[in-house]
């Protein structure tokens, strides 16, 4: 019920701060990209990270798929690397592990839509391979495969909650070219997903039967990421628990826990980007 431990001494303001002000970094001592920042995020047991991500999620879904749908110059400038691929969509991948989430990115299709734009532009490779991505102090920055393979993973999480892909992404069967030479040239690269995905993308997008029996194992297995937002209570799927109707994305297992969780979850309960840092954990308390 406190706010959880987030690895590193990052907190919730940090994240947001990193995806949702770029170029700026958050404040000293973790004044480092959103990506250094995911990769942490990534090497914390399971459990616990479906609870960091319900927290994230639940404080700043919203303003992600805001700010990624804006006119924001630095989107918009092929010079920068927030046009290949930005650091509030990096987010939104890692976080996409939660249907929740991927079934909110769905309802904004603009989102995937520009994303397979920028896809089938010819050039498009060839300039995200040649842009300069930052780093932070100490921290190498992102690789061009590593923000790749992301880009394209962002793409496949969200067919999976896509009812009809090719209705709601008009240019997906125009990709599958370009996937079958992405999937072969990649073959070799450190970053597996490339070529993983795009192998996958392909059935994703014509339907085949053959995806049928995967997509509904790998839903199945998302759905388990979705507990209860009191850590100690263990309760998890989406068949036991109702969802916040503030965030709509916070889950509880009745109203007794939503009560009990209510002091903490009312300060970060869809409040994006806040000025200052009002979530991090009393001494003493108990980390998710």
């Amino acid at each position: 019920m406190a706010p959880p431990n987030f690895p590193n001494g990052m907190s919730l303001h940090d994240i947001g701060f990193a995806a949702l002000k770029y170029p700026a970094l958050p404040p000293p001592p973790y004044n480092v990209p959103v990506g250094n920042m995911i990769g942490a995020l990534q090497r914390v047991p399971s459990g616990a990270q479906n609870q960091m991500i319900a927290q994230i999620a639940s404080q700043y879904l919203t303003a992600l798929l805001d700010y990624e749908t804006s006119d924001e110059p630095a989107l918009h400038d092929q010079s920068l690397p927030q046009y290949y691929i930005s650091s509030a969509l990096s987010l939104l991948n890692f976080l996409s592990t939660s249907p929740d989430v991927s079934k909110r990115i769905v309802a904004r299709p603009a989102i995937i839509n520009n994303v397979i734009e920028k896809l089938l532009d010819p050039t498009f490779v060839k300039r995200m391979k040649a842009v300069q991505r930052p780093g932070g102090f100490n921290f190498p920055a992102a690789t061009f495969d590593a923000d790749f393979g992301t880009l394209l993973q962002t793409v496949s999480t969200v067919f999976l909650y896509t009812d009809d892909v090719n209705a709601t992404f008009p240019r997906a069967r125009e990709l599958i070219p370009k996937l079958r030479q992405w999937e072969r040239e990649y073959k070799r690269s450190p970053v597996k997903s490339i070529s993983n995905v795009c192998e996958r993308l392909i059935p994703q997008i014509e339907d085949a039967e053959e995806m049928f029996e995967l997509a509904t194992m790998m839903r199945g297995a998302m759905s388990g990421s979705l507990v209860c937002g009191v850590a100690s209570c263990g309760i998890s799927g989406p068949e036991n628990l109702t969802t916040c109707s503030g965030c709509h994305i916070q889950r509880y297992c009745g109203r007794d826990h939503q009560r009990a969780d209510w002091k903490y979850h009312k300060r970060i309960c869809n409040k994006g980007l806040v000025e200052e840092e009002t979530t991090t954990a009393e001494p003493g308390a108990e980390g998710s």
